[in-house]
């Protein structure tokens, strides 16, 4: 059956955190400086997760499966973990993607291309190395843009790098970034800041998507591409160079209206959406261990994404209500 929620949106998604851990500690992200203090007991093991996806591939129709974290290569065993994948991929034929900082996959960008994953997202904030430490934390820039290269060749292609803008910080780099990947078959994809409690979005600090491409187009032509159904990105051709250039305009001009997206969290909370913070009285984990069926798991998820939002709440008042940072949701 269909995943169909109360205003008529399809979805066939799947956002999976595979650990609240990180190696970075970006200020956007992980603000207040957190470590994940959850037990390995507390975590999905990774045969939850494989049997969890299955339910979505088999019973819900879901086409797309994203790992996030945290970092999700800071988990041990992860490459055995999509060796595993790669057998439920070839029998559903889903698509899968990792979104990851970089930093740990360096020498091994051509396995995890052979073990199936069809998408890789780079998170990258500056092409400055102090800059960069000064958002991460963590002195790893050289190493990422090789990693970028390596990728490439391995296969992953277009190859998307995520930058996250925040003015004051990093918006002197928006142009800096299509100098750089210009040449490259690379989707540079600016991501509006988003509020999280802690992390310091103001509005007077937030830069908007047609800001940013404003400032491209004083370099560049931006050519519109078409739009791809559910697409939470506005997606435009280079003119004259094979990258591409997108934005990500969740604050400014939320695309929630075609939303196909759910998530559940490394300890197995089903999520709704990205700002949502109810689980929806759904744990995968403890459904799994209190010896739940498949079915009748497929039946609460059915019945919760009846309450799904219509749209997200303003940025303000995400500021005020968020809680919990972006490492402990999955991204």
């Amino acid at each position: 059956m269909k995943l169909i929620d109360s205003y008529g949106r399809t979805h066939d998604y799947l956002r999976i955190s595979l650990t609240e851990r990180c190696n970075f500690g970006c200020i956007y992200c992980n603000p207040n400086d957190q470590f994940d203090k959850s037990k390995k007991t507390d975590l999905m093991t990774f045969e939850e997760i494989l049997r969890m996806i299955e339910l979505f591939a088999g019973k819900l129709e879901f086409k797309k499966f994203r790992f996030t974290g945290g970092e999700p290569l800071v988990r041990k065993g992860i490459f055995d973990f999509f060796a595993e994948l790669k057998t439920l991929k070839n029998k559903y034929g889903f698509q899968t993607g990792i979104t990851t900082n970089g930093s740990l996959l360096s020498g091994r960008e051509k396995e995890l291309k052979e073990l199936g994953i069809d998408r890789l997202n780079i998170s990258l904030d500056s092409l400055n190395l102090k800059k960069f430490q000064k958002i991460t934390k963590i002195n790893a820039l050289i190493k990422i843009l090789d990693v970028i290269d390596k990728s490439l060749t391995a296969g992953f292609s277009p190859l998307k790098v995520n930058a996250v803008i925040i003015k004051g910080i990093n918006d002197d780099e928006i142009v800096s970034f299509v100098d750089y990947f210009k040449n490259r078959n690379v989707n540079v994809r600016f991501i509006e800041f988003m509020p999280f409690g802690g992390n310091g979005w103001e509005k007077d600090g937030f830069v908007g998507y047609k800001k940013m491409k404003s400032i491209i187009e004083e370099k560049y032509r931006l050519i519109p591409d078409e739009a791809k159904p559910n697409a939470a990105a506005k997606e435009f051709r280079l003119q004259s160079y094979p990258a591409r250039v997108s934005f990500i305009s969740s604050i400014s001009e939320h695309f929630c209206s075609t939303c196909n997206r759910v998530r559940v969290s490394s300890t197995g909370r089903f999520r709704l959406c990205l700002f949502s913070e109810g689980s929806h009285g759904i744990n995968f984990r403890d459904l799994f261990r209190a010896n739940y069926t498949d079915d009748e798991i497929a039946l609460k998820i059915a019945e919760a994404i009846n309450g799904k939002w219509e749209k997200h709440p303003d940025a303000e008042n995400l500021a005020i209500l968020i809680e919990n940072n972006m490492k402990n949701i999955g991204g």
